[in-house]
């Protein structure tokens, strides 16, 4: 027995130590677990009893405390009240969006974007090929295959050979070349219906599983609007082209200048909203990484000394968007073809202003419509006012750099991060006017015209990413400092948790 008795704590060693809620019934753990937040009702208990032996504790409060805590109707109305707020909380997340929308979110719509970015460079090359009027028809569903045999590729020469473009541009064009701008057209619209199925589709996906702020969620449904609204704009543009009552008797067959420009700004405002939105999920995820950080980098930014350079910044976006928009007025009146030569127009640096101010575009008798009617349709008028545009962009850029770099509050005051994208605009302002000028100088070459399309959207995303860079997002500075109260809170809690104990 003696050996019996001195092996016992060797074998109490090594049995298996089982938690206490092992000896539990499961009914009484559920109700310990209940009333107890999760931890057991011991645990609690203990920790009063505690508080209760201290000899700094007014036992008379105490003593009132643990008779209102040990009460049948106290303990009913808290535990009701704990399990109502634990239940209503847990609704309310399954039901509400999130405050700030996901990362994939962000890569998605900057996806997106470069999506948008291809097909306007791609558009522009359909323009300049001249190959928009080979499809005669809109076919949103059924127009999404080719025609796949020869008495389908008959039908479709049959219904180019009866438009205005073949009977005056082409009238020697055979099958084979037909072919090839008809693929040109159908690959762009092919294309413009992957944009608009693979923003849709993902959209939905992203709100119905909660990973887009309300905001975020209204925002995209705007761009997927949009996205409809400008494959309405495509045919509405190609059918200007397609019908003699479309255009003046006599002149070139080719889409109105008007609706070219509608659906050019359309896909220029999808990428903006895109792109934009896109930088911003990501700035909100940086600086919501730390809160305290995020709200000295918002409040450096608040500074009224940048307030200058935040609203030149947002005035030099809207210059570059509306001189690439003159430049699809240029386009869609082949305006670059002629005056090929620069500074100068002719014999000076314009046109005389009788050639300018034409009265043959004028329309009405007392010629009210004579000013802007010339500016909008005159060739020689547009590509003047496409330059006028292009060198006060350019002076503009070249402006705000020489600010950015000797005003003493900008050198204090404008973030690293902000000069970096400063000079990436500068560098695509320099790219952009040495291809607008190579392009009018070679009588526009297809290579030469596209890749200057393709500058002015490189040239606008680098003014929107310094945009992104300095702007001051007042809902995220709202998130930041509630988080960052938050935290306050949790480390004040801390801290006195660890002086009671």
């Amino acid at each position: 027995m003696a050996s019996m008795g001195s092996s016992i704590p060797m074998f109490r060693s090594l049995a298996p130590r089982v938690a206490k809620d092992f000896f539990t019934c499961r009914q009484c753990l559920q109700t310990t677990q209940r009333f107890g937040g999760g931890r057991p009702f011991s645990r609690r208990f203990t920790a009063f009893s505690f508080a209760q032996a201290s000899p700094r504790a007014n036992s008379s409060s105490l003593n009132a405390k643990s008779k209102r805590f040990f009460s049948p109707s106290f303990r009913s109305v808290s535990t009701a009240a704990a399990v109502g707020a634990v239940e209503e909380g847990a609704v309310k997340a399954r039901t509400s969006l999130p405050k700030i929308s996901d990362k994939a979110v962000a890569y998605w719509l900057l996806g997106s974007a470069a999506s948008v970015f291809g097909i306007v460079v791609f558009g522009g090359l359909t323009r300049l090929t001249e190959s928009g009027l080979s499809i005669t028809e809109w076919r949103p569903v059924t127009g999404s295959l080719p025609p796949m045999n020869a008495e389908d590729w008959e039908s479709e020469f049959a219904k180019y050979r009866a438009s205005p473009e073949f009977q005056l541009l082409n009238p020697h064009m055979n099958l084979s070349e037909f072919k090839s701008i008809y693929y040109m057209e159908w690959i762009h619209r092919l294309w413009g219906r992957f944009v608009g199925m693979s923003f849709v589709l993902p959209a939905v996906y992203f709100v119905a599983k909660k990973k887009v702020s309300k905001p975020m969620a209204l925002r995209l449904g705007g761009i997927a609007g949009l996205i409809g609204f400008q494959g309405f704009l495509g045919w509405w543009m190609v059918k200007s082209g397609l019908k003699d009552d479309l255009f003046a008797p006599g002149s070139h067959p080719r889409v109105s200048q008007y609706r070219l420009t509608a659906h050019l700004a359309a896909a220029f405002t999808c990428y903006v909203a895109m792109l934009w939105n896109g930088l911003a999920i990501l700035r909100s995820h940086r600086l919501m990484a730390d809160p305290d950080a995020g709200l000295q980098t918002l409040a450096a930014l608040r500074d009224p000394k940048l307030k200058i350079f935040r609203r030149s910044v947002a005035g030099l976006a809207l210059l570059v968007f509306v001189t690439a928009m003159s430049g699809g007025l240029v386009a869609g009146l082949d305006a670059g073809l002629i005056y090929n030569e620069f500074p100068f127009m002719g014999n000076g640096l314009a046109p005389p202003k009788s050639e300018l101010f034409d009265d043959r575009y004028s329309r009405h008798q007392d010629q009210s419509d004579l000013w802007w009617r010339n500016m909008l349709e005159n060739p020689s008028l547009v590509q003047l006012d496409h330059r006028i545009l292009a060198m006060t962009t350019f002076t503009s850029i070249m402006a705000l750099w020489a600010y950015a770099r000797r005003s003493p509050n900008m050198k204090r005051f404008l973030p690293p991060a902000a000069k970096k994208g400063l000079h990436g605009v500068v560098a695509f302002a320099w790219v952009q006017v040495g291809l607008g000028i190579s392009t009018l100088l070679y009588l526009v070459p297809t290579p030469l015209a596209s890749a200057h399309q393709a500058g002015s959207l490189f040239l606008l995303t680098w003014v929107l990413v310094l945009g992104s860079r300095i702007w001051h997002p007042s809902r995220t500075a709202k998130l930041l400092q509630m988080a960052a109260k938050a935290r306050g809170h949790q480390v004040s809690r801390a801290a006195t948790t660890t002086k009671s104990l």
